[in-house]
């Protein structure tokens, strides 16, 4: 499964053996949108100032997760869908450039990483460690969990843009 990222149109899309699977993309309502499988997905900053750099994830209108970030840079993607709760680490290495997600019992579900491109678009290989449970669909989980190395890509972008480090 490859992902392509593209910070100049603000948007990724996620394809396998060639075919599009999701494409999620930036409006002024949301912070990212998309539709996969009939469902409408939707990340959406909170409410509260404090709350800045938490994400709420949308789906079908209904809130069913969160994203938030520890001091590290590391995701923490909570779902609660069906009645049953399940939380994700996605880790972000910068040495070896790539993120992987682990779930709440420390199993390498998945590892992200640069496969090709330039500065601002680029593509991802999405690597499988070991399925997921069966509680969400393999894609979604990329959909949820892809999310946030965006916007900690996208938030290092714009910092060397503007001449940081």
């Amino acid at each position: 499964m490859n992902i392509k990222t593209d910070f100049n149109k603000y948007y990724f899309e996620i394809n396998e053996n060639g075919k599009l699977i999701s494409k999620l993309t930036s409006e002024s309502n949301s912070i990212g949108k998309t539709n996969y499988l009939g469902n409408s997905i939707e990340f959406k900053t909170k409410e509260r100032w404090w709350e800045k750099y938490q994400y709420s994830i949308i789906k079908n209108s209904k809130i069913i997760g969160s994203i938030n970030f520890n001091w590290l840079l590391d995701s923490i993607i909570t779902i609660d869908e069906k009645g049953l709760e399940k939380k994700y680490i996605l880790k972000t290495d910068s040495f070896k450039q790539e993120f992987n997600l682990y779930d709440d019992n420390k199993i390498h579900l998945l590892k992200y990483k640069k496969i090709s491109g330039d500065f601002s678009v680029f593509e991802i290989n999405c690597e499988i460690i070991k399925k997921p449970e069966e509680m969400i669909d393999l894609n979604e989980l990329v959909i949820y969990t892809y999310f946030p190395a965006f916007q900690i890509m996208h938030g290092t972008l714009i910092n060397q843009m503007n001449g940081g480090g």
